[in-house]
């Protein structure tokens, strides 16, 4: 069993996609896996997110979501505004421990950076992927480097 968090070094930086790929070679290897999603930003009730992305990009994997919420912010300040509870680490280990008791691989999916906030405690994905002792994968944008 393996629990990989997949954050970046911020938004819009390829996460999904790069859960979905981690979950396709895991899938071609016979592996059952699942993606979670602990704070959906910028999207309502009725859209699909970023779970829902992996699943139809990578195949066969169970999508779970945490909380949602409509504003695209850090998690602890769209919950915030939205007047939804927070989710904190302790949160996000239990249900990645829950969905690791039946699947090989569990995908846990930030939003944002690694060191975006979560809840008014100013826990982090950090905070959950060391109560995890998890791995992380780190998701940069390609680009040239500046010159100076």
């Amino acid at each position: 069993m393996a629990i990989v968090v997949v954050t970046g070094t911020g938004t819009e930086v390829g996460k999904t996609v790069a859960t979905a790929a981690v979950a396709a070679a895991s899938l071609a290897q016979g592996l059952s896996v699942a993606v979670l999603k602990p704070a959906q930003t910028g999207v309502t009730g009725g859209e699909p997110g970023d779970a829902a992305e992996v699943a139809r990009l990578a195949g066969e994997v169970t999508a779970a979501e945490l909380a949602r919420y409509p504003e695209p912010l850090a998690p602890a300040t769209a919950a915030l505004r939205a007047g939804l509870d927070t989710v904190g680490p302790e949160d996000i280990a239990e249900a990645a421990a829950k969905l690791a008791a039946v699947h090989d691989v569990v995908l846990i999916e930030g939003a944002g950076g690694l060191l975006v906030r979560y809840d008014a405690q100013g826990s982090t994905l950090a905070d959950a992927a060391a109560l995890l002792r998890a791995r992380v994968l780190l998701v940069a944008p390609a680009g040239s480097a500046r010159s100076m």
